[in-house]
C-alpha cells in the first residue's frame, strides 16, 4: 500500500489535481509539520476495542486511528508507538440533543513515545462538548456542519502533558463519526486529520504534496 500512495503522487504531482485522486481508494487529508498531506486508507485491522484504520502518505508516515483517535504513528519525528485506551466513551449518538451543559465524560490512556522509548505514559482525560470553533484546519466543510468534542488530560510525568484535542462529528447512517480532529503528539507536533472527499477542491499548493 506505501507503493501505491507512491504510485499516487509520482512525478511531484499536487493532490489538488483532480486525476492524482482514485475513486477506489478513501483519503485522509492531515496537516503537520508545515505540510499538508494525503494519506491512503491501506487497511483496517480488527481490535476488541474497535476497527483500526492504517493509514500511508507517500513519503512514509502511518497512522493509525480507532473511531477517529491515534492510537499509532511511524515515520513522524515524534512517534506513539502503542496506546492503551481505558474506559474510552462512544461518541454520542446521532438522535442524542447536542449538550448545552458542562458535564465531562471521564477515561485514561496510556501511550509509548519514541524517540527515547518513554513507556506508559499517562492521560488523565476529560471529555466535554464545545461550541463549532472558529480556528479548525478544516478544507472541504464548514464548522459549523458538525458536532464537537474536546479532550483536554492532565498527564503523568507533567513534562509529557499534550494540548487539547478537538474531534468534528458527523452523521454516517445512524450514528455520529469522527471525520475531523486535532490531536497532539507532543507539545511541539500536532496534527489535525480530515476526511477527504477527492470531488472537493484540495486548496493545496504543489510543494505541499505528499512525497515532496
Amino acid at each position: 500500500m506505501l507503493a501505491t500512495a507512491r504510485h499516487l503522487y509520482n512525478n511531484n504531482a499536487s493532490p489538488s489535481d483532480s486525476h492524482t485522486f482514485r475513486p477506489e481508494f478513501s483519503y485522509l487529508r492531515a496537516t503537520f509539520e508545515g505540510r499538508t498531506v494525503f494519506l491512503v486508507l491501506g487497511y483496517v485491522d480488527p481490535h476488541p476495542e474497535g476497527p483500526t484504520e492504517v493509514w500511508y502518505s507517500a513519503s512514509g508516515e502511518t497512522v493509525r486511528l480507532r473511531h477517529g483517535r491515534l492510537v499509532a504513528t511511524a515515520g513522524l519525528t515524534t512517534d506513539w508507538r502503542a496506546v492503551r485506551l481505558v474506559n474510552a466513551p462512544a461518541w454520542p449518538s446521532a438522535t442524542a440533543a447536542e449538550s448545552t451543559t458542562t458535564a465531562t465524560t471521564r477515561f485514561q490512556r496510556e501511550r509509548d513515545m519514541m524517540p527515547g522509548y518513554r513507556f506508559g505514559i499517562r492521560d488523565d482525560i476529560e471529555q466535554r462538548q464545545i461550541a463549532p470553533p472558529t480556528d479548525s484546519m478544516l478544507a472541504g466543510r464548514p464548522a459549523s456542519s458538525l458536532r464537537w468534542i474536546e479532550e483536554r488530560s492532565s498527564t503523568r510525568p507533567a513534562s509529557a502533558s499534550l494540548p487539547p484535542a478537538r474531534f468534528g462529528l458527523a452523521q454516517v447512517g445512524d450514528k455520529l463519526e469522527a471525520v475531523y480532529s486535532e490531536q497532539c503528539l507532543s507539545r511541539d507536533l500536532c496534527l489535525s486529520f480530515e476526511r477527504w472527499n477527492p470531488s472537493v477542491p484540495a486548496n493545496v499548493a504543489p510543494t505541499s504534496a505528499a512525497g515532496s
